[in-house]
């Protein structure tokens, strides 16, 4: 039994607190949480007479799994310091004011002006100007300063992608499927691998199950055949984010550059710390989440393989489409589909 003698521990010091209500809800507390130890170590020596596994333990108690492991740590570290499990008042670790050089909040002001969010002005200062300020406390500046909102006319001059011919700019993506999306691969990885034209939203994705450089531009090439021989678009441009699976900086032979140049695609990268910038593939891999994958437990992977492709026709030639008016994304192809 790890029970203690709380009143003893209250008298030697070990949790001197002032106020007897305080006291008696922190009694409390450590008095539930050192139940809750107790029986979870029993069950993980398999000792425990009505919980089998954890899954049980946590979910009859009403217990948050992370939030119980981090004070159960904390109180092993410890030496098994009850007053570990009393949880540490948070607040703000800075001062009141934020008092920078009046140099520095110009710098602020005339890049926020540029319509850069938090983290690209904090990335902007160490680079250009060698000062260390956190994304978080840029934000608090820009409260304190009033502009943490960008007004209508700098948010006109950010401006959007938008294209207006097919096959102009593609956005390509990698999007990670639950393992128990297949029971034949319950514990190997499987992804989706898809581009999507900016014009027309006409859409391709496949399956894949390596996420290697090579790979991915072999598969790439596959999806840019298919898309140009049923809907006769040749992608111009190419936006991808910077993962390694996509570029290389210090590998001018990587292969997925090498596979963009011989189609004659230039290619694009997403600005840093701005993900909605390839936002259209993006919304669509909540939009397969939503009406395929979660809805679905596939017994193969051949299975999975069929239902994908036959998403992929039901979306470009069936499925209305809020962002271009309603319409079908064949509807803005510039020739008859095949």
């Amino acid at each position: 039994m790890i029970y203690i003698n709380f009143k003893s521990n209250l008298n030697m010091g070990r949790i001197d607190r002032s106020g007897g209500q305080d006291s008696t809800m922190e009694r409390r507390h450590i008095n539930a949480m050192l139940r809750n130890i107790e029986e979870y170590e029993l069950i993980k020596n398999k000792k425990h007479h009505s919980f089998a596994i954890l899954e049980e333990f946590y979910s009859s108690k009403g217990i948050c799994r992370q939030n119980f492991l981090k004070y159960y740590r904390r109180f092993i570290i410890s030496n098994r310091d009850v007053e570990s499990l009393i949880p540490k008042k948070v607040g703000r670790r800075f001062k009141d004011e934020l008092n920078y050089l009046p140099e520095v909040i110009e710098k602020i002001k005339t890049i926020r002006a540029r319509g850069c969010n938090r983290f690209e002005i904090s990335s902007r200062l160490k680079a250009q100007d060698n000062i260390t300020i956190s994304a978080s406390s840029t934000y608090r500046l820009l409260c304190k300063l009033k502009i943490n909102q960008l007004n209508p006319v700098i948010k006109q001059e950010v401006k959007r992608i938008i294209k207006m011919h097919t096959g102009e700019l593609g956005h390509i993506d990698i999007h990670y499927i639950a393992k128990n999306t297949v029971k034949e691969f319950k514990n190997k990885k499987l992804y989706l691998l898809g581009v999507i034209d900016d014009y027309s939203r006409i859409c391709w994705v496949e399956v894949i199950d390596s996420i290697k450089a090579i790979n991915v531009a072999f598969e790439t090439m596959n999806i840019l055949m298919k898309i140009k021989e049923r809907y006769d678009i040749q992608f111009k441009e190419m936006l991808s984010d910077n993962g390694s699976e996509f570029s290389s900086k210090n590998n001018p032979d990587h292969p997925f550059e090498r596979m963009l140049t011989f189609y004659n695609i230039k290619h694009r990268y997403t600005k840093p710390f701005r993900p909605q910038t390839n936002g259209k593939i993006e919304r669509f891999w909540k939009t397969i989440e939503e009406e395929l994958l979660s809805n679905e437990e596939f017994e193969t992977l051949d299975e999975l393989k069929h239902h994908i492709l036959g998403y992929n026709i039901y979306y470009n030639e069936h499925r209305l489409h809020q962002g271009i008016d309603n319409k079908m994304p064949v509807n803005l192809v510039e020739r008859p589909v095949i």
